[in-house]
């Protein structure tokens, strides 16, 4: 028979944890002096705490164990299955977020290869942000471009005068923010969307528009450029070396959502979104 100080130096644990262990049932002494109260342990009870001491390494709780203790060895296979699964899953989310600072690291330091110097990093990385994006129900028009180095301002000065004009014809109220979006085509062109929300109940009897749904998605790496759209090129490849860098991948095309757009472009707030795979 071991006293419990020296029943707890054998295990390397200390006292207070079999004093605990005894009060929630997990692990009772083998003797308690009636006069005294004081513990005594068989040296048998030592595999009975290395049992213990093995399913809390595993990420198993106090009562998740004292459940295990009364279980058969599938029942406790089982269990470590289950916390495996949630132990693989946790590390995976960790990495992705060490991927996530060291890309942010990268801009704020001026590793990034846009950035000057280390004197004169970006200062847009802070708003690099992986979020959920909503959904739109969009009246849209396109036109295609020869690739993603034209200048799309003309052909968005066409699109939404007749998005508007359409809307106003149909009777139908505008929503807000407009919307961009592209797409590649097969022939290597860019497909180049402008649209303005709608009502979910807005029917569009149209040959110059369409209705368009954007789908709701969980995760998007967004960057809010704030300025004219003559800068928006190094928003675009800082938000692009990000990604990459953070070992995340777009599922296609970017959006842009313009959330202000006042006559000063330099004022103008627009959210661009890559939906991540």
């Amino acid at each position: 028979m071991h006293g419990i100080g020296e029943f707890a130096h054998m295990a390397k644990v200390s006292v207070r944890t079999l004093r605990h262990y005894d009060e929630i049932g997990l692990l009772e002494p083998a003797r308690v002096d009636p006069s005294s109260g004081y513990r005594s342990y068989a040296a048998a009870q030592l595999s009975d705490l290395h049992r213990i001491l093995a399913l809390k390494d595993a990420g198993l709780s106090l009562s998740e164990i004292r459940v295990a203790l009364g279980e058969d060895s599938d029942a406790v296979v089982a269990m470590l299955r289950e916390r495996l699964i949630e132990s693989e899953a946790a590390l995976d989310a960790e990495r992705q977020r060490t991927e996530r600072l060291r890309a942010r690291l990268k801009l704020m330091t001026g590793e990034h290869p846009m950035a000057t110097s280390a004197a004169n990093p970006l200062d847009f990385d802070a708003s690099i942000v992986v979020k959920p994006v909503d959904g739109h129900r969009l009246a849209s028009a396109t036109e295609t471009a020869s690739d993603f180095e034209a200048d799309f301002g003309p052909i968005f000065g066409r699109l939404y005068p007749i998005i508007y004009g359409e809307l106003a014809r149909l009777g139908i109220v505008p929503g807000e923010p407009t919307v961009a979006f592209y797409d590649q085509l097969d022939d290597g062109q860019v497909l180049i969307a402008a649209g303005v929300p709608i009502p979910t109940d807005a029917v569009v009897d149209s040959d110059l528009i369409v209705v368009t749904e954007l789908d709701r998605a969980e995760r998007a790496a967004t960057l809010v450029h704030r300025g004219s759209m003559a800068t928006i090129d190094q928003s675009y490849l800082a938000l692009d070396q990000w990604i990459s860098d953070a070992g995340e991948r777009p599922a296609g095309y970017s959006r842009e959502i313009y959330h202000a757009c006042p006559p000063n472009p330099d004022e103008w707030v627009t959210e661009l979104q890559f939906v991540l795979a």
